[in-house]
């Protein structure tokens, strides 16, 4: 019965931890790309430059860093989610979870979301895995596949969320507040996929 008792309490501490951890992470990247709105400018794909990706990651990265610090390098997590996102700038992808679709069909928006979240969230998970995550994290290779399939739902759901507030309102407002809802989203997955991995 004891032993039932310290193993239900163990589960509950996990359970507690990784709330914390989660919470703290989706708060800092909320507030982050918050904070990046200052230098980067939302556009469509092209408008986004490769120096406001580079801004924008950084700024993104910095908060990541901090919470990763106990098993990653601050200064490889930085400079690898920088090229990430540098990288599927100069490839044409689009500085992910800055740039907002053209098309106002909601089925085209799922469709790119998805592609453009998919390759993007692969370049930058890779980048991640590469030159941040030590070989000593089991399973640390996932990262880059759950980063590619993360930001494929988020984008996805995002776009959708950002056309029904700029077609009921008709303000670009509600194309940021798609993207806000894409990094919520993208927020609260790699948080707990962090966490399992990283802690």
């Amino acid at each position: 019965m004891q032993l039932v008792t310290k193993k239900a309490q163990k589960n509950n501490l996990i359970k507690i931890k990784l709330l914390i951890f989660t919470s703290l992470w989706s708060v800092s990247i909320l507030g982050a790309f918050i904070v990046s709105l200052v230098v980067v400018e939302i556009g469509e794909k092209p408008d986004v430059e490769v120096l406001e990706a580079a801004i924008g990651a950084l700024v993104i990265a910095l908060p990541q860093s901090y919470l990763l610090r106990g098993k990653i390098l601050p200064l490889s997590w930085i400079v690898s989610t920088m090229l990430g996102w540098v990288l599927i700038t100069v490839m044409g992808v689009g500085a992910v979870g800055w740039f907002v679709l053209s098309t106002k069909f909601l089925s085209f928006r799922i469709f790119y979301g998805i592609i453009s979240g998919g390759i993007g969230g692969l370049v930058i998970g890779m980048t991640q895995w590469w030159l941040a995550i030590p070989p000593s994290v089991c399973w640390g290779w996932c990262w880059m596949f759950l980063s590619s399939a993360i930001w494929a739902i988020a984008l996805s759901f995002g776009s959708v969320i950002g056309v029904i507030f700029y077609n009921s309102t008709n303000l670009f407002l509600g194309e940021i507040i798609g993207l806000a809802f894409t990094w919520l989203v993208f927020s609260i997955l790699t948080g707990i996929s962090a966490y399992k991995l990283f802690k």
